[in-house]
Formats: C-alpha cells, sequence, structure tokens
C-alpha cells in the first residue's frame, strides 16, 4: 500500500468554548492525549459540521430554525471553539511522510498537534495542509496517543471583507446568522518519497468518436535530493466497455513540486453527454509512479470525454452583445433549461448528509432539468455534488462567492479571493458535469458598484482560473443591469428576472417577461409557502394561522404573496391556511409556466434560462419548489411538464379574457433533443366548466433537431355571460397513438385591466408599509411597534 489515509471524520471530536484569546492563556493548544484530560467533559461534536448544530445536538441553543431562534443564537459568533481529536495512526505509516489534511474550515483556525503549533489558515474553500511527520505519535496509548487541537476564531461579521473566501450570510433570504465550523473532512495521509497532489485533466474532441486527454500532474518530491521516476497514465471506462490507454513518462523530480504533461488519444472515444443529449459514459484515469520497479504512489480520478465551447447568440449583434452565451457540448448546442441549486441542502453544514443529495439531485434529473446554476450566494458544491450530476447528465455552472457587494481593492484582498477561487477550481475541474465558472453574483447592480473596483476584480479573477482550467468563464451575472450598462456592458447580455416577483403586483406576469430581452435569463424567481407539515415544523402553532411573525422572519413576502395569489385567481385566497398555501404553490407554478415557456420559444435567440431556486437551504416561505424538508411542492409538477425536453406550447398575451371576446394563442413545438421527431401530431382541446368545447384541432409534422417552431393558431369565441375558467389541453403523439407530451393551461374569464387597478391598489397599502418601516419583516404587524 503505498498511499495510507486515515479519515478523522465522524463523532469523536469534542469541542469546547473560550472568550477569544483565552484558550491559550489558559493552555489548551498543550493538552496531552489523555484518556480522562480536562478536555474529558467537553461536548462531543461531528465533523464535518458546524459549531451552531454540534450546540443544538447538546442542547446549549435550541433548534435555529424553527420559530425566530437564529437570532437567539448569534452570541456562538462572539467566542472561539476549541476542537479536539484524539487519535492513533497505524504502524503502517511510520517511515513515510505524513501530512495533516483539512478539505475546508470555514472561515479561520490555528491548528496545534501533540501541543507543536502547526499554523493558522483562512478561508473557507481552500484544502490545507500541514506536515506533521515528526509531531506525529505512534505511541500505543488507550484511544490513541495523538491530541489535536483546532482553535475556531469568532466569524467575520463584515460579508464584503470576507466575499469570495466565505459563503454569503447576508441578504433578503439570511438572517444574519454567521455560519461556521469543520466543514469538510480532515485525514491524515502518508505516502512515500514522491507523491501525486493533483491533476488536471482537458479533453479535446477531435471527431464525433475520438477524443484527446491533455493531463497536467503534479508530483511532490518529498525529500532534499532528486529522484528519478516513471509516471503511468492508464485510462480506462468505468460506466462503460473500453479498451485500456496507456502513457508513460520517464523524468527527474527534484526537490518540491514538478509540474509534468500527459496525452492520452482515445481513438473509440465513448463521450460524456447531458441526460438529454446522450449517455453519460465516464473513465478512471489512475495515475501510477514507480522507481525501480517499485510503486511509490498511484492515485486516481474520474472524468467524461466531454469539450465545452462556447458561441455568440445568433439574432444579435455585437453591439447588442458582446460575450457569448450559447453552450456547446462536444460541439452540439445545449440549451439550459436550468435552476438555481438553492443548496447546500441545509445552510447548516452539519445538517447535511449524502443520502439528501443523492434524494435532491435526483429530483432535479425528475423535474427535467439539465442545468443546475450554483450562483454567489451560496457555496461551490461539495465533490459528491459533482460527482451525482456527472453520473445523472446534469450540467452545472459554478459562480463564486462574490455577491451583491462593492468590494475591497487592496491587494491581500485580491490575492486572498484569487486564492480561494484557483484551490475552488483545481478541486472540481474534472468533472465534466461542470461546465461554466462565473465570478459575480449582482456585483454590477448599484451605484456602489459602478464605483467600485468590482469588475477589475472579476476580470483578475477570470485571468486567474483560466491558468488553471479550459472551462469557459463568465465575468458576472446580471450583465445587462442599469448599473452594468452604466459601466459599459451591453444591454442584452444577460438579465435577472425577478422584478415580476420583487414588484409585487405592479406588471402582471404577461407584461414583463415577453418584454426581457437578452441572450440569457440566470435567474427568475417565483415563491411559495411549503406544505402545512412543512410548516408545523418549523413555524410555531400559535403564528400558524393567522399568519404570525415566524412567518416573515422566514422570508414570507406576505403581501407579494397575496398579490401574486391575486393575478393567478382573482381572489387573495385568505380562506384558510390550507387554501392559501395550495394557492400559493399554484400561483407559483403558473408563472414558472408562463415565464419558461415564454424563453423556451425564442431557442435559439436564447440560450437558457434558469428558474430560482430548486431546493432552499432553510425552512422557507419564498423560494424552491421542493422545499427544505425534501418534499415537492405542487409547482414541482409545472416545472416538470414546462422543462420537457419536447414540448407542446401555448402562446397567449394575456390572463383574462372578457365574456363574449375572441381568445387567441399561438401554438408552438419545442424540441430540445439533437435529433429529427417525424411525423408527430399535436392535438388541441378548450374546455370550459369542464366540458370539451367545439374549439379543437389538430396538426401532424415532423419536428427539426433542436428547434423552436410555431405551428398553429387557437381561436375561441368565449361564451357570453361565461364566468370562471376555461382550459387549453395540449397532447403530443407520435405516429403510433402514443403520447409522448402534454401540456394543460388555465385561464381566467374576466377583465385584464380591471384586475390589474386592483392589483395595483393592493400594492400601494404594501408600499405605505415599506415606506414606514423599511423591509423590516415586522411590518406586517404594526401592534409590534406600538407603545401603547
Amino acid at each position: 500500500m503505498t498511499r495510507i489515509n486515515l479519515d478523522l471524520s465522524g463523532e469523536r471530536w469534542q469541542m469546547e468554548r473560550m472568550r477569544p484569546g483565552q484558550g491559550v492563556k489558559e493552555g489548551l493548544h498543550l493538552l496531552p492525549a489523555e484518556y480522562q484530560g480536562t478536555h474529558f467533559s467537553w461536548n462531543f461534536a461531528k465533523v464535518p459540521g458546524d459549531v451552531y448544530s454540534d450546540l443544538y445536538r447538546a442542547n446549549e441553543i435550541d433548534d435555529p430554525y424553527f420559530g425566530r431562534n437564529m437570532h437567539r443564537a448569534k452570541w456562538a459568533a462572539e467566542y472561539e471553539w476549541w476542537y479536539s481529536r484524539r487519535f492513533a495512526l497505524p504502524n503502517e505509516m511510520q517511515g513515510k511522510k505524513i501530512r495533516l489534511v483539512f478539505e475546508g474550515v470555514d472561515y479561520s483556525c490555528e491548528v496545534w498537534l501533540n501541543g507543536q503549533y502547526l499554523g493558522r489558515h483562512e478561508g473557507m474553500f481552500s484544502e490545507f495542509e500541514f506536515d506533521i511527520t515528526e509531531a506525529a505519535s505512534f505511541a500505543d496509548w488507550r484511544d490513541g496517543s495523538n491530541m489535536l487541537m483546532v482553535k475556531l476564531d469568532p466569524p467575520p461579521k463584515n460579508y464584503r471583507n470576507c466575499g469570495g473566501k466565505k459563503v454569503n450570510f447576508s441578504g433578503d433570504y439570511f438572517s444574519g446568522l454567521v455560519p461556521f465550523g469543520i466543514w469538510r473532512p480532515v485525514r491524515v495521509e502518508a505516502t512515500d518519497i514522491v507523491s501525486v497532489k493533483d491533476i488536471r485533466t482537458d479533453v479535446k474532441v477531435t471527431a464525433q468518436t475520438s477524443a484527446t486527454v491533455k493531463a497536467q500532474y503534479t508530483l511532490i518530491n518529498h525529500t532534499d535530493t532528486a529522484q528519478q521516476v516513471t509516471v503511468v497514465s492508464q485510462l480506462h471506462g468505468k460506466n462503460c466497455e473500453t479498451g485500456e490507454y496507456v502513457a508513460e513518462a520517464k523524468l527527474t523530480v527534484q526537490p518540491g513540486e514538478t509540474t509534468l504533461d500527459a496525452e492520452i488519444d482515445v481513438p473509440d472515444a465513448k463521450l460524456w453527454w447531458p441526460w438529454d443529449m446522450g449517455d453519460q459514459n465516464l473513465y478512471d484515469l489512475n495515475v501510477i509512479v514507480n522507481q525501480d520497479g517499485q510503486e511509490l504512489d498511484a492515485t486516481k480520478e474520474t472524468i467524461g470525454l466531454r469539450e465545452v465551447t462556447m458561441d455568440y447568440n445568433p439574432g444579435y449583434t455585437r453591439d447588442e452583445a458582446e460575450y457569448p452565451w450559447t453552450f456547446f457540448i462536444n460541439g452540439k448546442r445545449h440549451f439550459l433549461r436550468s435552476a438555481c441549486w438553492g443548496g447546500q441542502p441545509s445552510f447548516l453544514y452539519g445538517q447535511n448528509s449524502l443520502s439528501k443529495y443523492e434524494k435532491r439531485i435526483q429530483m432535479v434529473r425528475e423535474a427535467n432539468i439539465n442545468n443546475l446554476r450554483i450562483f454567489g450566494w451560496h457555496p461551490p458544491e461539495i465533490p459528491d455534488f459533482y460527482r451525482l450530476c456527472d453520473e445523472l447528465g446534469i450540467t452545472v455552472w459554478t459562480n463564486f462567492t462574490l455577491a451583491t457587494q462593492a468590494y475591497p481593492e487592496d491587494e491581500a484582498f485580491i490575492n486572498g479571493v484569487l486564492h480561494e477561487c484557483v484551490e475552488t477550481v483545481k478541486q472540481r475541474r474534472n468533472h465534466p458535469s461542470n461546465i461554466f465558472w462565473m465570478g459575480g453574483e449582482e456585483v454590477f447592480f448599484s451605484g456602489a458598484h459602478e464605483e467600485s473596483g468590482n469588475k477589475r476584480l472579476m476580470e483578475v479573477i477570470g485571468e486567474s482560473v483560466a491558468q488553471y482550467t479550459d472551462v469557459p468563464y463568465g465575468l458576472a451575472s446580471p450583465l445587462s443591469s442599469e448599473s452594468a450598462q452604466n459601466m459599459g456592458f451591453k444591454a442584452h447580455e444577460s438579465i435577472h428576472a425577478n422584478e415580476h416577483y420583487y414588484q409585487g403586483g405592479a406588471e402582471f406576469m404577461e407584461e414583463y417577461y415577453p418584454a426581457l430581452d437578452c441572450c440569457i435569463i440566470p435567474e427568475l424567481t417565483a415563491a411559495s409557502a411549503p406544505s402545512i407539515e412543512s410548516l408545523k415544523k418549523f413555524i410555531p402553532q400559535d403564528e400558524m394561522w393567522p399568519m404570525g411573525p415566524s412567518w416573515a422572519y422566514h422570508w414570507a413576502d406576505i403581501d407579494i404573496l397575496k398579490n401574486l395569489n391575486f393575478e393567478v385567481f382573482n381572489d387573495y385566497k385568505m380562506g384558510s391556511l390550507e387554501e392559501f398555501v395550495e394557492a400559493t404553490q399554484i400561483a407559483q407554478g403558473t408563472v414558472i409556466q408562463f415565464a419558461l415557456e415564454t424563453y423556451r420559444r425564442r431557442k435559439p435567440k436564447m440560450s437558457g434560462v434558469a428558474l430560482c431556486h430548486f431546493i432552499t437551504h432553510v425552512p422557507d416561505i419564498k423560494w424552491g419548489v421542493v422545499d427544505f424538508y425534501g418534499e415537492k411542492k405542487i409547482s414541482f409538477d409545472y416545472l416538470k411538464r414546462t422543462y420537457q425536453p419536447l414540448l407542446p406550447s401555448l402562446e397567449f398575451s394575456k390572463r383574462r379574457w372578457d365574456a363574449g371576446s375572441n381568445f387567441h394563442a399561438n401554438l408552438w413545438l419545442v424540441n430540445d433533443y439533437q435529433y429529427l421527431l417525424e411525423d408527430l401530431t399535436l392535438e388541441w382541446q378548450v374546455l370550459y366548466q369542464g366540458q370539451a368545447t367545439e374549439c379543437n384541432g389538430s396538426i401532424t409534422q415532423s419536428v427539426k433537431v433542436d428547434s423552436a417552431t410555431q405551428l398553429a393558431t387557437i381561436d375561441w369565441q368565449v361564451p357570453s355571460g361565461a364566468q370562471g375558467e376555461f382550459e387549453i389541453a395540449l397532447s403530443l403523439k407520435d405516429r403510433s397513438g402514443k403520447e409522448v407530451a402534454n401540456n394543460h393551461y388555465v385561464l381566467l374569464i374576466g377583465n385584464q385591466e380591471q384586475a390589474k387597478q386592483q392589483s395595483l391598489a393592493y400594492l400601494a397599502q404594501a408600499q405605505e408599509r415599506l415606506e414606514r418601516h423599511g423591509h423590516c419583516i415586522y411590518r406586517y404587524w404594526p401592534e409590534m411597534w406600538d407603545n401603547e
């Protein structure tokens, strides 16, 4: 065995609170690995995890997610927290170079082993390690002779100073609680005199069934003298039948780091594709270091043979959009039916698990999503996330954690950000699912941003990460906000389609979404309440209904939700908790259907759209079609139907149609598949009061590869005196009569302009609350402010 790993993760850690600076004064860093030492009665803790989850388990705080408890836990961030771990080393590690490896600590820490100071680290995303060859003990003591002490500093409170280096914790869906902890695994790793530190692979697809893998290895010579070694690269199928391809190189490795380039031609390549474009073929790349016939090190990386390129969106001049926004995988266009991931599954890392990831990412695939966008308010995801996306064929757009701030311009800050971004790339670059990197989220979004150095920071990040990956990079999103245009960006690059929601009724969906004109929409918001069973898990019973302050504490924009219900139903749906919750989920689904179909019909001029969000990382009454507890909302079904790769779609201009008027709509067929579909028949039927009307029809046509085509129109005379709703049902069948896709719409009979005026009147009342209280969550309960 050439490389030996000892995983220190698990439940054997212990923790204690100290006032800042007090731990070292009292000598906690010098505690030996005693069986019943000072640490014996410390709380037990879990790694990976976070401080709050450990405190909740120890009954020192109440459930942070229940009611308004997050603010009650803020005291924990005022202290330093000492984490200890006793362990024994296997005898097989003796004689090797031994390193203590931390895959991630949020946010800054100092580390000691057996009383010896190892060092300090700052930055949540970068892996760091210490040479413990001399400090390690192999003595045979009960429960181990090694005592690891980690001091977590109180976390930063000003996100502006740690953006790019830590997950965001401020904004309109955060409580201000600052997460921190040992959030990634810790291990001891022992290797021989020469080891492989990391692997980079870039793939060039040279033909439909051939590819070249360009690999780069960083080798570490742990000695003080040059070493002659042979490095063998072996590439073979992991989940597919392939041959084995081998490359071999002999070289002299000088003390320290040496870089080796290797190239492997694969003439009968089995390519990796997104799930709606082909198979998810994966390969194992084994890298072996030999010296004089003896194996010094061996490691493995799973990769996919895929190449990502980008091109300009047709229909826009370079004066309108100067950046390419169309994604190509292996030379074929990949329209992004995307969702902003909204994770991790839990904002508090200690509550995450592999099973939660597996369940939620499987639901992503079920919803017909082919891309997930991790934007800057959320951390780049853990390796298992990308592995699951590799296996399921879901591409990933990964932002760095720079969001909504005017960032400092000093060299120390920029260098810290660049280090974290580069390390983020190095850890994830070999996953075929990761197809795009991005610098910032809403960093060209305000007057303060216009005057800041944000633009140069995003450019420098792009220049830096380009040295470590050939996956494309984008500066930021959106690039066509008012401030971004003031900074010189073009008007039709990217837009965040969030104002229909945040305007709270100023524009109906049929006014707002069609008016946006850009290459890509990386964010489109729609909100709802989770199920009543889920609400019971985080809303106190006495605040459930009528709604109490915990609703707004969990981000319910109550005025917006009510007015959105009115827009969709012509009714605020406030008769009961059950009625309100169901209505919000249907309303969210209705917005999803209308907006996403609007942009899908515009391909190829538009190249993608992302719903914000798929899940949420705390219990909330806002985003997500899957709630915090992993339960699907009704809106999930709307999304699943709207994101069918083969989609019959109805284009209409308004939601309400007067009795006696002529309803007019266009019928479209959108095909995201990479193959021709022949002799498909689209059938349509208008229903009123649940009964079929005389308005129906069908059309048979072949559907082009990767296309959006208008096929026909529908005209129906709404009966005089009609009330309520009417429906349009679409069914797409193949030549055998089998249904291959369907769609369904519910529209209202009524006057659109009158409804708009009522929406504006309610919005005026909501604005009065905002003017008095600002965005304070307690503005809905004026009695909380009364002193009477």
